[in-house]
């Protein structure tokens, strides 16, 4: 029985999706692995892959039993898959608990991971009986710390095994300015030991899948890294 791993944030356009895929990517070295794509953003984990013309069924779909899951998945790589989100705008709406267990009962029974990229951590679908990891992504303005702990408090009511957070688009100039919190601080305040950086850059604005294949000793490729090893003791 394999894993099932959600990435949510309670901010929108912080990297969440871009974080998702090379996780996936990241682990699907050694490991067989599932992308869940239950995302709202605009942009699709699908568009990043180049398979957007591939999709006949997407997760919905599945959800709602109109196809099977073998019908919906589209295979990236030998390890690695991509359960596609609609293209549809507003066709996640009215997602059952019931559903969404299925879901993940039934990936988890093929797959060493299941990775679910969801808009925020608590959405009311989420069998949290289910999950065994939770990432929330995060950046470090002043808001960071009340979010962070919101999501690490759940994690914590349903006894998930990990709460790992990335804080992406980390401002390290306004952060020794004081405008922005510094990673210490926020370390501090919730009490994670595992909380990795992404330093804001330029680079990440474009992203593209020549992006997503890089192997350089960037701060995101380290913070996929570190949290990647969590993921697989």
């Amino acid at each position: 029985m394999g894993k099932a791993v959600l990435i949510g944030s309670q901010k929108r356009d912080i990297g969440k999706t871009v974080i998702c895929i090379k996780l996936g990517m990241n682990l699907s070295k050694d490991k067989k692995v599932l992308i869940a794509d239950l995302s709202s953003g605009k942009r699709k984990i699908a568009e990043y892959f180049n398979v957007s013309e591939n999709i006949i069924y997407d997760i919905k779909d599945v959800l709602d039993s109109t196809c099977s899951l073998d019908q919906a998945i589209i295979e990236i790589n030998e390890n690695l898959s991509l359960l596609p989100g609609p293209r549809i705008y507003d066709k996640l709406k009215n997602i059952s608990a019931d559903a969404f267990r299925l879901l993940i009962d039934e990936t988890k029974k093929s797959y060493d991971v299941v990775i679910a990229d969801v808009d925020k951590v608590f959405q009311s679908y989420i069998d949290f009986n289910l999950i065994n990891d939770i990432i929330t992504i995060n950046n470090n303005d002043f808001s960071c710390v009340k979010e962070i702990n919101n999501d690490k408090m759940l994690a914590e009511r349903y006894n998930v095994d990990g709460i790992y957070t990335i804080l992406n688009k980390y401002n390290k100039k306004n952060a020794k300015r004081g405008t922005f919190m510094s990673a210490k601080d926020i370390r501090k305040m919730t009490e994670l030991n595992t909380c990795t950086i992404i330093e804001d850059s330029m680079k990440y604005n474009d992203v593209d899948y020549d992006f997503l294949l890089s192997t350089d000793e960037s701060s995101f490729n380290k913070s996929i890294k570190s949290i990647s090893g969590c993921l697989i003791i």
